[in-house]
């Protein structure tokens, strides 16, 4: 079978951020127990002429060379933000990056497993050669509502992800013949409307314990052989409601494997899993996104890793889906993915005060499925002027009789 994987990947951590310990002082609670309870440091915030199509394109703008575009004949974009209920963003995307007219195009809804799901398409896709030599687009892209004063407020952010799929992987190659799944119909967490972003906490924490074990289980039959958990997977990826979830998720597969005392798990938990938070810990919630950002942040934070060294993946969705995969990193991955900066593109936002931000969430949820709206490119003050024109990023220009219109800064 031939190597299907990521040739390319890149982020887009919006282009402001809150200090979680700033929030954590002014909700009156103790701002270095928030940050360890949930390992976020900063979460992103968008202006209000940003939204998820405008961090699609700003995600794999920089990503995409002439022959790239040129080369692509499959975009399919992961959301459980999109802007219309039946439009897919997709198009949108498709012609504010110029992509070629004879791409086929979808979007994929699946709360916080979106992401995931357009990646298996893709690589189904050119795994059974229905590509003819064309590469697949996969993007991921979600923020969160305004949860003011909740405590869901702390576990909240957005992100964009984008990544070119192809036969000649130089990031990560996948196992497409090693996956597992876990299905169950829960009410955990879930938008039942453009406006509304609810759920059970406690529901949702053991309905992704149980799809961690159920998939790992079904990859194990899968298989086709009896593996050592700590000494196959170099690396281990875990979806990220928050990042701290990570850790619970980590001591779960641990002790399926065999039960052992907290220091070990601690250990192999800032072994193998942490690397892949360091996005994580500046985005917040990262949505159908998060493996995507673990590769990057994994990549970035170990340069020890070597071709060839096996990374394990769990993807989550509410509702609910698990999935248990892997891949092994490529020769060049860290120079690609070096290539994009992301690092300093996350340091280049701008800080927000408590103040700011709650002034752009209010906003923000006022304008949410107005037929008529026209961004205010003057809040935060100067910051348009000064992070975007002239700097080609895509930007929400109005929305008229519903109809949106988006342009180049």
């Amino acid at each position: 079978m031939k190597s299907v994987g990521i040739e390319k990947i890149n982020l887009y951590g919006c282009s402001l951020y809150l200090d979680q310990q700033k929030l954590a002082a002014a909700r009156g609670l103790d701002p270095r127990k928030v940050v360890a309870d949930f390992l976020i440091d900063t979460r992103s915030l968008n202006p209000l002429y940003e939204d998820t199509v405008t961090m699609a394109a700003n995600a794999a703008g920089p990503l995409l060379e002439d022959e790239d575009r040129k080369a692509i004949g499959l975009l399919v974009v992961g959301t459980e933000s999109s802007v219309d209920f039946g439009k897919p963003i997709s198009t949108n995307i498709h012609g504010a990056l110029g992509l070629p007219a004879n791409v086929r195009n979808f979007e994929t809804k699946h709360a916080c497993y979106s992401g995931v799901a357009a990646l298996d398409s893709a690589l189904n896709w050119i795994a059974a050669g229905l590509n003819h030599g064309k590469k697949a687009l996969v993007i991921s892209t979600d923020y969160s509502r305004m949860h003011l004063g909740a405590k869901e407020e702390f576990v909240l952010g957005g992100v964009a992800s984008a990544a070119l799929v192809s036969d000649s992987p130089r990031v990560i190659e996948y196992d497409l013949q090693a996956k597992g799944n876990w299905t169950s119909d829960v009410y955990d967490t879930f938008r039942p409307s453009a406006r509304h972003e609810v759920g059970n906490n406690e529901v949702s924490l053991y309905s992704y314990l149980d799809a961690l074990e159920g998939s790992y289980q079904d990859y194990l039959s899968k298989n086709g052989q009896s593996l050592d958990f700590d000494s196959f997977f170099a690396q281990c990826c875990y979806h990220t409601p928050f990042p701290g979830m990570a850790f619970q998720a980590h001591r779960t597969v641990c002790n399926l494997v065999r039960p052992r005392g907290k220091a070990e798990v601690q250990e192999s938990f800032a072994r193998k899993v942490l690397p892949s938070l360091l996005y994580a810990r500046r985005v917040g919630s990262t949505y159908g996104a998060s493996n995507f950002l673990g590769i990057c942040g994994m990549v970035m934070a170990v340069p020890g890793l070597k071709a060839g060294d096996r990374v394990s993946f769990f993807a989550y969705g509410s509702g609910a889906i698990g999935e248990f995969y892997s891949g092994r990193l490529c020769a060049g991955a860290r120079e690609e993915i070096g290539r994009m900066q992301i690092d300093q593109a996350l340091d280049a936002r701008r800080e927000v005060s408590v103040e700011e931000y709650e002034g752009i969430e209010k906003a923000r949820e006022a304008t949410i499925e107005k037929p008529d709206f026209t961004p205010d490119f003057s809040v935060p003050g100067g910051w348009y002027e000064q992070n975007y024109r002239g700097r080609r990023r895509l930007v929400l220009r109005e929305v008229k009789d519903f109809y949106r219109t988006y342009e180049w800064s």
